[in-house]
């Protein structure tokens, strides 16, 4: 389901009554102004963003149905790179030392999709896909949220919350100026298979197009039309 109007509450909350028609209305504009502010979260300063979706539904994980949430964000971002592969093989180092400084023992792994590293919370591949090099990654974490709460007496109080949540991100550079950013966040970490293959997938059939590149002199990112990143139905 895509996000029509990310920058709204009203735009989640369209998106929302088509994914859970039958939710409590105060319930589904809660949930729509959380979802507005958690946009940032996935943003840099400079970022366009093209797209946004969400997937909401249940999958099948041993003989058992279990929630599948998603959100789907693509963006880009400028960039003043020339050698595409120089650039991946760039972005590939940098979060290689981010995801594994001080970790001893450090997996290596040789996938069709690509070769790379796992460690403890987070798994990183260089691939080579049709649009040209890029990186992907897989990671775990948990987040802390809080939020206030009515007690008896009906005074406020604050509560924390600690969420797993697994970020996928696929970082693409364009032929120029810019690389395309495709992030899946989920707190369907038992479903972590199923969406890496959804971003396997979206990489797989994700296509620039050539005639659009960022111009160095104005720095204008691309428009939204530049980069053609296919929806995944299920996702």
């Amino acid at each position: 389901m895509t996000v029509e109007d990310p920058a709204t509450v009203e735009g989640w909350t369209e998106a929302l009554t088509e994914l859970m028609p039958g939710a409590d209305a105060l319930e589904r504009a809660q949930s729509a102004e959380k979802m507005r502010r958690s946009l940032p979260m996935f943003l840099e300063r400079g970022d366009t963003l093209v797209d946004i979706a969400m997937c909401l539904g249940a999958e099948r994980v041993r003989s058992e149905d279990k929630l599948s949430y998603g959100l789907l964000v693509v963006s880009v971002r400028p960039s003043d790179h020339g050698e595409r592969l120089l650039m991946a093989e760039g972005i590939y180092r940098t979060k290689e030392r981010l995801f594994f400084a001080g970790e001893t023992e450090v997996e290596e792994l040789d996938f069709a999709l690509g070769k790379g590293a796992r460690g403890r919370q987070d798994m990183l591949l260089a691939t080579k896909l049709p649009s040209g090099p890029g990186v992907m990654s897989a990671s775990l974490r948990t987040l802390e949220l809080r939020t206030a709460e009515r007690t008896p007496a009906g005074a406020e109080a604050a509560r924390t919350q600690r969420i797993p949540m697994a970020v996928l991100q696929l970082i693409l550079p364009a032929t120029r100026d810019y690389c395309a950013y495709v992030t899946i966040a989920t707190p369907s970490v038992y479903l972590l298979d199923s969406y890496t293959e959804r971003l396997a997938h979206i990489g797989r059939t994700f296509t620039f197009d050539p005639q659009t590149a960022v111009t160095a002199a104005s720095g204008h990112p691309p428009a939204p039309a530049a980069v053609r990143a296919p929806h995944v139905d299920d996702a």
